[in-house]
């Protein structure tokens, strides 16, 4: 019996131990973006969708490219709003330019008693190359 738990102890360690590594793998195979994250925070019915990125030197653009806000109604996710950076209205909040990082965020007139998802599409340039890869957050 006492077996049995002990590989059952080194099969959990070693199933976390390859979890963690493709978690940390998929962002490091990036060769423009070294962090990413997002999240919510609310203020009344405003949804407001806080980002930051981090590339791996100075980019000529960095940022957030894209985001597709999506709002539950019921059991299924329906979309509401899309921001994009090629739009005036949000270009400055979304990218930077000639800089190695970018925090910033959005705000959606939402609803106080709605779930939503979140899908960016974090996004770096250089003269080299850019690389694109979406981020799921949900409040």
């Amino acid at each position: 019996m006492k077996k049995r738990i002990v590989r059952i102890c080194l099969l959990v360690i070693v199933l976390c131990l390859l979890l963690s590594t493709f978690a940390s793998a998929s962002i490091e195979s990036s060769a423009y973006i070294g962090y990413m994250n997002a999240w919510f925070t609310r203020s009344g019915n405003d949804v407001n969708i806080y980002f930051s990125i981090v590339g791996r030197g100075i980019m000529n653009e960095i940022g957030v490219s894209e985001i597709r806000l999506f709002e539950k109604n019921g059991n299924s996710w329906n979309k509401v709003y899309t921001f994009d950076s090629t739009d005036s209205d949000y270009t400055d909040d979304m990218l930077s330019y000639n800089a190695s990082a970018k925090a910033d965020h959005v705000t959606y007139a939402g609803s106080s008693t709605k779930d939503y998802l979140a899908i960016l599409y974090f996004y770096a340039a250089d003269d080299d190359g850019s690389d694109t890869i979406p981020y799921y957050a949900y409040s």
